[in-house]
């Protein structure tokens, strides 16, 4: 087993390679305020080429003034998201991170804020497809195993992904869900 980046790329990577193959993205939205999470994010989409990637980070505190830090942070809810971004190929939302988050996570419609994110997502979309996996880190249900409003979905999977932290020197698991939706 090994570290959390290297365990969630063995099934995010060719889960999304599986759907979008080589084609130029337009945008991708992910998580993260913080130099850490930046850093992690460009790695793991170096391989792909895109127009833009939005970090997205619910808690000022997590804002980090670094030099990645770009008119591309958004604070806002990545699952339901008061402006969504149009013409998104890819969303990864890896969520988690204390109470705060937890308890705007929790309060947030979050099959309202898909429908919202997949109206916007699809504007402009020049692939038709939107690759959406996320990563649970406050214990809510499955979402994305649902039809949105004539939106086409295929391939759902639900996995627990298990990685060793080396610092807290433990291991962990925690469920990644992805799905496909087309127009």
């Amino acid at each position: 087993m090994k570290d959390r980046q290297t365990e969630v790329n063995k099934v995010y990577i060719p889960y999304v390679e599986k759907h979008l193959g080589k084609n130029p993205l337009q945008n991708i939205l992910v998580t993260g305020g913080r130099n850490d999470a930046y850093n992690v994010e460009l790695d793991r989409h170096s391989n792909f080429t895109y127009e833009n990637m939005f970090f997205y980070e619910l808690i000022d505190n997590k804002i980090e003034n670094i030099m990645y830090k770009w008119d591309k942070t958004i604070k806002d809810n990545i699952l339901n998201p008061e402006v969504p971004i149009q013409s998104v190929n890819l969303i990864f939302a890896d969520v988690g991170g204390g109470n705060e988050c937890n308890t705007i996570i929790w309060g947030a419609d979050k099959e309202q804020g898909v429908k919202k994110i997949l109206d916007s997502g699809f504007i402009n979309n020049k692939l038709g497809i939107l690759v959406f996996l996320y990563f649970d880190g406050v214990g809510i249900e499955p979402f994305l195993d649902k039809e949105y409003d004539g939106y086409k979905s295929e391939d759902f999977f639900s996995r627990e992904i298990e990685w060793y932290d080396e610092w807290n020197d433990a291991n962990y698991s925690q469920r990644l869900e992805g799905v496909v939706f087309s127009v």
